[in-house]
Formats: structure tokens, C-alpha cells, sequence
């Protein structure tokens, strides 16, 4: 309370008890699936497709594939039909990609080397360019510029002036100024000495189909000057054993007892990219690592391509060094970027945990996922799941590529979990190809297939900012672009099948072209309560709202107040709703209730569990599927 303590005129202000309830948004999409470009695994929000074409590289061109990029069309058919908001997340196998890196030599200080990387991994960081040079009028300040070759003409594309390199304190140090601002690439300081590795690396091992041969075979590896024998016994290997096999051996051969010399004792030998690497366990330009053989038909190392005789690769510490460094004093050309593979399952359900945080999506689209085979169906399961957990979202799945559903049979073979959270599109849509030429490149399709979920996240989006979120986002003002056809034509006696099971059908009017002419869950026998989108997605907008709109009443006092000001909030937001013509109902009573109180909503008990229970009823408007008009002949009147 305030306290007076001198005589005066004393202003103050007391709160009104209004607390205004805002709508959640319902327009958020987010797309999970393969790119190669792009942060990995890190939700990124873009407004529009220029956006995705920057980030993560536009639709990727799949030569003479029926079908067209997943996400790549996915995306680009939500903002082309309507779509405002989305979360693009980039998935791949964990470890599969590779970021593409160059390095340069430390101007300033010759025990460092400058790593440059691509931002994220990708073959597409290969295109990039460095160019790293000293300002004519400042010692000790360089111009960093980042670009790509068009042809033999350098495009920039960032510049960078007045870094610094040798004081990591100063505000202009090349790590800290580019790595806060650049969008291409990554700056890391390293000691010179990371690079100096003596290795031996042998030819590429994928055509060897049985390391038996090496059983009973020979050679020598000397390590710093430190020759070890290796010789493999008689039962060694089998036809079972893998390159990894063969590649922990020499290791544990190698190394054998405890050894003083630390190039011998930290001695690695790996397989990258089937082949085998071998590696000192120094870090000095003159390490090394020679392998050698007796030159007979026990040879192992001829076995194994390694060693200079069988045309394997040895450089010594300074030699690997200078081998990363470029020719061209100041330029950098990045290399070693891979797009990586696939995502697998692992892949998805990390992505989901961080959707777990992210409280703004309503919207869940899996490109490249469909209900075929038990992968997908796995990825789809995990998804609904979530939504589910969440209560906040919805899920499209998008039916097999080249089944066509024209049978309750043909549908029930599918299997489609019987979910209020998800929604199915059928069928699959055709789309002009980007990248065909009838002169420059004839040989691809002109015509591509797209998966639907795409478009219907798109025109869900168009609907809501239009009509609101209890408009079914169906019927002919939903005409689709984009579209170039449609894979599997949809009359009525495919869809009396189809529409029962949940099914919503892409159909080609007269004068409307493609439009979406279908809006149910697939819960539609399961959960008829929730049968239809509009219905589903508007109690979640109200459930958001109202949870969002009420926290300032935790901890408030639990009494007759608190239980008046969270009716009036309440209703005040329903009451906007109703005029805005969410609700069924004439009048206000009859669409909508809010009640709380002691000996309605609560007991006692309730009240002294510290539970404050307010219970929200809504009549949901429920789209016009079936306009029926009946006509009746006119018996003329003497």
C-alpha cells in the first residue's frame, strides 16, 4: 500500500482488471527435411522463398527424377499459395556431411595458421573464395573478402576491412568480427603445430571383398625414425572382417608394449573414405610415417597399397601442412565440403525435442517422408506423437508417390493411424521443372511430381489471414498455384470413398482449376468430435490463447476476484471471437460459455489444493460439406 507522509496531492495508478486475452497465431509452418545447405538440426524462420534460396540453397535439381526436390517444392509451394512463416530445419545422418575448410599461414605469426570453414556443411562451401590481403596504408590491418568465381570474375559477396590477426583482444580480430557477422563462413586461429602429421595413406581398399589375404603377410612401419614389424597371423582374418578390422590391428601392432617414443605411442591408423590412414603421433614437420614391405608374396603393404612401392601417399608434418596451404599467396579456395546423406530416425527425433521449445508452430510438414514403408511411417508415428505431446500442432502426411486411392480397401491397406492431429492430402501434384530446356537441357521432364503437403500448409495459411482459422481451408476459393496437374484424376466415386476415411481430395473444377475439396482429420470415424480441420485448429488457437492470456493470475489470490477477472478476460476473448463469426449460435449464449467459481467449477477442496478451475465451452462451426438443395415441382392451380 502507499504510505503519505507529508500533506499534498498524491497521484496514483490502480489497475482496470483488464487483462486483454490476444489469438495465438496459426499460420507457422515448419518443414523438416533434407537440403544441403544450411545449419543442421537448427530451426531457422524465413518469411519468405528468397530467404530459403540464400540459406539453403533453392530447389536442388535431381537430373531425370520423376520426382521433384521434396523440400526444396515443399517450401516453395507454401509461400507460392499463401504461406507467411515457416521454420525450415535441415536434416541429415549424423556425421555424414563434411564442412568444406581452407587455410592460410598467420602473416603476423608464423606459429599460426588461419582456418577459413563454410558456415554449415556442404558440398556448396566448395564455391566459395577467400581473399585475404594487407592494407596498403595500414600496417598490421587486412581486408578479408569472401566471393565466388563466375567463370574466371571474382563476385564478392562479404568484405571484411581492418582486421587484425595478432591481438585476440582487439575489437577488429579477425575471429570475433567475422564469425559475429559473416553468413558464409567461419574464421579459427590455430596453432601451426595441429597440421604438422607425418602420415601414410593408402590407395582407395573398396575393391578388396576378403581381408584373408593378409593372413601370414609382413611389413614394416616406421614411425619418426622408429621401425615396428607388423605381421598378421595365420588365422588373422576371415572373409567376415572389415577394413576397420584390419585398421585397429595394425594399430595394436604397431603401438605393441608401452614405448618411450611418443610418435610410437600416440601412432593411429584409420579408415577414411576406404582408405587406410596412418599417422604419427608427433607434431613436427619432420614426423613421418613409411611403410614397407619385403617385396615377396607375403607383402602385406602391397596388399594394402600402402608405402611409396604400391603407390600409397607419405608426406612428413611439414609436408601435410603445405599441402593445406594454398598456391596463390592471400587466396583461398575451400575444399572437402560433402552434403551428407539421408536423415535416419535418430535424426528426426532430435529435431523434434528442439520443436519442444519452439511454442510458435502450428504447422508440420516431413518432405521427402511418405506413408510407405516402415521408415517413413516411423518418422510420420514420431511426428504425430509429438503433436499430440504438444496439443499445439498438426501434421500433414502425404500419401505414397504412385498409389492411387480409389477404394475403401486401397485406403485401409495404407494403414493411416486414425489421429485427431493429422491430416492426409491425396493425390500427388505435377509442376513445371525449373530445370528444363528444351535446347539446353532436353533429356529432363518437363513436368515434375510434388507431394500435396506443401500446397495445403500454403492455403491453410492463405485461409486463416482471409477467414480466420474456423474457415475450412477447402472449397473453390482454395485454387492452388503452381499447379501443372494432377498425378491421379479424383470424381466423385473415388472421393464417396475416400472422404469417410479422412482422405482430402485435390480436385480439378470447371473455372477453378486444382482446388482442395476436402478438410477432415484423419480421426473422422475414430474421434468424430474432432472430424474436421477448422474444428481442431480453432480449439487450439483458444486453448493457446486463454493459456497464454491467464499466466498473471498464478499466484494471485484465489477468491472471488480472481475468479470475476478470469471470466471477464475469458469472455471478453470469446465474445471477439463470436463477432468475428468463429462460433455457431445467434446470440452470444448460445455460441460460447465461460464459467469459474466456488460450487460451480471448484470445491473447497479444489480451492485449498491451490486449483483455480475454469471450464470454456464453444459451439465450433462446422463447414457446409453436403449443400443440398431440394426442388419440387409446381402443381398448376385452377
Amino acid at each position: 500500500m502507499p504510505t503519505y507522509l507529508h500533506p499534498g496531492v498524491y497521484v496514483e495508478e490502480i489497475p482496470s482488471g483488464s487483462k486483454p486475452i490476444e489469438g495465438v497465431g496459426t499460420s507457422t509452418a515448419a518443414f523438416i527435411g533434407y537440403t544441403t545447405k544450411g545449419p543442421v538440426a537448427e530451426p531457422t524462420l524465413l518469411f519468405k522463398w528468397s530467404d530459403y534460396e540464400e540459406q539453403f540453397g533453392g530447389i536442388r535439381d535431381l537430373g531425370k527424377a520423376a520426382e521433384g526436390d521434396p523440400m526444396g517444392f515443399a517450401v516453395y509451394s507454401f509461400f507460392q499459395n499463401g504461406g507467411t512463416a515457416a521454420y525450415i530445419v535441415r536434416a541429415i545422418r549424423a556425421g555424414s556431411a563434411a564442412t568444406a575448410e581452407g587455410f592460410l599461414r598467420n602473416p603476423d605469426d608464423n606459429t599460426r595458421i588461419i582456418r577459413f570453414a563454410a558456415a554449415n556443411p556442404g558440398a556448396w562451401g566448395k564455391s566459395l573464395r577467400i581473399r585475404f590481403e594487407a592494407k596498403e596504408d595500414a600496417p598490421g590491418l587486412y581486408i578479408l573478402r569472401v566471393g565466388v568465381m563466375d567463370g574466371t570474375e571474382f563476385r564478392e559477396r562479404e568484405r571484411f576491412s581492418d582486421l587484425t590477426v595478432a591481438d585476440e583482444d582487439a575489437a577488429d580480430f579477425i575471429e570475433s568480427k567475422v564469425n559475429d557477422a559473416s553468413t558464409l563462413i567461419s574464421v579459427e586461429m590455430q596453432d601451426i603445430s595441429q597440421y604438422l602429421l607425418g602420415v601414410s595413406v593408402s590407395q582407395d581398399l573398396s575393391g578388396v571383398a576378403d581381408f584373408s589375404i593378409l593372413n601370414n603377410r609382413t611389413m614394416t612401419v616406421t614411425v619418426d625414425g622408429t621401425a615396428r614389424p607388423v605381421t598378421f597371423a595365420a588365422a588373422e582374418f576371415d572373409n567376415t572382417s572389415t577394413l576397420a578390422d584390419v585398421a585397429a590391428r595394425i594399430q595394436t601392432l604397431v603401438r605393441g608394449s608401452v614405448v618411450a617414443n611418443p610418435a610410437v605411442r600416440d601412432f593411429t591408423c584409420a579408415v577414411e573414405d576406404n582408405e587406410l590412414v596412418l599417422t604419427s603421433g608427433t607434431r613436427l614437420p619432420a614426423s613421418a610415417v613409411v611403410v614397407s614391405g619385403p617385396g615377396d608374396a607375403t607383402d602385406a603393404a602391397a596388399a594394402l597399397l600402402l608405402g611409396a612401392a604400391s603407390d600409397g601417399t607419405e608426406q612428413t608434418g611439414q609436408q601435410s601442412l603445405d599441402a593445406l596451404l594454398s598456391d596463390i599467396a592471400g587466396q583461398v579456395s575451400l575444399e572437402g565440403g560433402t552434403d551428407g546423406s539421408e536423415p535416419d530416425q535418430d535424426a528426426y527425433d532430435d529435431i523434434l525435442a528442439v520443436f519442444e521449445k519452439v511454442r510458435d508452430v502450428s504447422i508440420i510438414c516431413l518432405p521427402g517422408q511418405t506413408w510407405s514403408g516402415s521408415a517413413g511411417q516411423v518418422v510420420i508415428d514420431a511426428a504425430v506423437a509429438h503433436a499430440e505431446k504438444m496439443k499445439s500442432r498438426m501434421v500433414l502426411i502425404d500419401p505414397p508417390q504412385g498409389v492411387e486411392l480409389r477404394t475403401e480397401k486401397s485406403v485401409n491397406d495404407l494403414g493411416f493411424k486414425p489421429k485427431t492431429y493429422s491430416v492426409v492430402y491425396y493425390p500427388w501434384l505435377k509442376v513445371a521443372n525449373p530445370f528444363y530446356n528444351a535446347e539446353t537441357n532436353p533429356g529432363a521432364p518437363s513436368t515434375l511430381l510434388v507431394a500435396p503437403g506443401g500446397f495445403a500448409a500454403g492455403m491453410w495459411a492463405r485461409i486463416d489471414g482471409r477467414r480466420g482459422v474456423w474457415k475450412a481451408p477447402a472449397g473453390v476459393e482454395t485454387s492452388l498455384a503452381g499447379v501443372a496437374g494432377i498425378q491421379y484424376s479424383v470424381e466423385d466415386g473415388e472421393q464417396d470413398q475416400l472422404n469417410p476415411l479422412g482422405v482430402n481430395c485435390i480436385r480439378t473444377l470447371p473455372g477453378f482449376g486444382p482446388v482442395i475439396w476436402g478438410s477432415r482429420t484423419l480421426a473422422t470415424r475414430a474421434d468424430p468430435e474432432w472430424r474436421y480441420v477448422p474444428v481442431r485448429r480453432t480449439a487450439i488457437m483458444i486453448e493457446l490463447s486463454i493459456y497464454n492470456g491467464i499466466q498473471w493470475a498464478v499466484f494471485e489470490p484465489n477468491n472471488h476476484n480472481l475468479w470475476a477477472s478470469l471470466r471477464a478476460n475469458i469472455g471478453s476473448f470469446m465474445d471477439g471471437l463470436f463477432r468475428s463469426g468463429a462460433f455457431q449460435g445467434e446470440k452470444a449464449a448460445d455460441a460460447y460459455f465461460v464459467r469459474c467459481g466456488l460450487g460451480d467449477t471448484m470445491t473447497q477442496g479444489d480451492i485449498d489444493r491451490g486449483q483455480v478451475i475454469v471450464i470454456v465451452g464453444f459451439a465450433p462451426l462446422k463447414p457446409a460439406e453436403f449443400v443440398i438443395v431440394r426442388i419440387q415441382q409446381k402443381v398448376a392451380q385452377q
